[in-house]
């Protein structure tokens, strides 16, 4: 019989869930203890927004071939999917049989021996929703009720975790703000959707050069420079690549660069922004607040 694990089992995984809060690395481990206790083949979190890319792990040894599934589009015609997103389970449900049989990611899972789905739908403050989804093999028969209010007792501890991942996430952002305020750069913190979450007191103070748009977005005075700007921010979200902005000069200001990146950074599923901040050319030996600077970006 499934059951809740009793004592130290059920202090194990409760305890784990938020290690894992902290320590992104325990995520599939989180997953494995859980589809093990649901009698499940394996679980995964998907975090869907509308303005960046899924973001999905699962357990180790199938985050490759995750990974591998995610570079598709599959999933984006997945009438299950979009029923989950619009639904928001607000605790795990059972996906019908028959949009299992209709469903391209569906079709894909039976093929490897993969049947019933249980989901539910977390909501972040961000604006991001995030599913955990636990499957089970095809031999193994559907979920029973056990197993269901044995992954709904855990949903209360997977929804607080993923707050706290996501609330963290934040505060280390604004700890790299700050940082950067300290050492004289001006920095600002964005969401995926080119939405302004923190800015230093430095970054503020250039109106001039920064304008405040709908919605809480961001965009650069000289109207050349903002359309590169605003390409950049979206081309973000998924890349690398390096780029530079000349922006003209304000009256009296000078002619400033903007180089605009994402760069590798400590993350959490739950959590990912672009980081901007301000840099100055070596080539101007000016005093730190005067010269010419570089705009960077980064997503963490």
């Amino acid at each position: 019989m499934l059951e809740m694990p009793q004592g130290q089992q059920a202090f194990a995984i409760v305890d784990r869930i938020y290690e894992a809060a902290f320590a992104t690395e325990l995520w599939p481990e989180v997953l494995a203890v859980a589809s093990a206790i649901s009698r499940s083949a394996n679980g995964a979190i998907f975090v869907v927004s509308d303005h960046s890319p899924v973001r999905a792990v699962t357990e180790t040894h199938l985050q490759p071939l995750l990974d591998e599934f995610m570079k598709g589009d599959t999933w984006r015609f997945s009438e299950s999917v979009k029923r989950l997103c619009a639904a928001q389970p607000a605790s795990f449900v059972r996906v019908a049989c028959e949009e299992i049989e209709r469903d391209p990611v569906r079709k894909t899972a039976t093929a490897f021996g993969i049947g019933p789905h249980l989901c539910t739908a977390i909501p972040m403050p961000g604006g991001e929703l995030v599913l955990f989804v636990f499957q089970r093999w095809l031999k193994d028969g559907s979920y029973d009720q056990a197993a269901i209010d044995l992954l709904n007792g855990l949903r209360p501890h997977l929804a607080r975790a993923g707050l706290v991942a996501g609330r963290l996430g934040l505060e280390r952002a604004r700890t790299a703000v700050s940082i950067l305020r300290e050492i004289g750069l001006p920095a600002a913190i964005m969401s995926g959707s080119g939405r302004v979450l923190t800015a230093n007191p430095l970054f503020e103070g250039m109106a001039d050069v920064f304008l405040p748009t709908a919605h809480g977005g961001m965009a650069i005075a000289d109207q050349t420079a903002n359309a590169l700007f605003q390409q950049a921010i979206a081309q973000n979200r998924d890349n690398r690549v390096v780029r530079s902005i000349p922006v003209a000069p304000s009256k009296g200001g000078p002619r400033w660069s903007f180089s605009c990146c994402r760069c590798a950074a400590p993350r959490t599923i739950f959590f990912r922004v672009q980081m901007y901040w301000l840099s100055q050319p070596r080539s101007v030996p000016a005093p730190l607040f005067r010269r010419p600077m570089c705009f960077q970006a980064c997503s963490t």
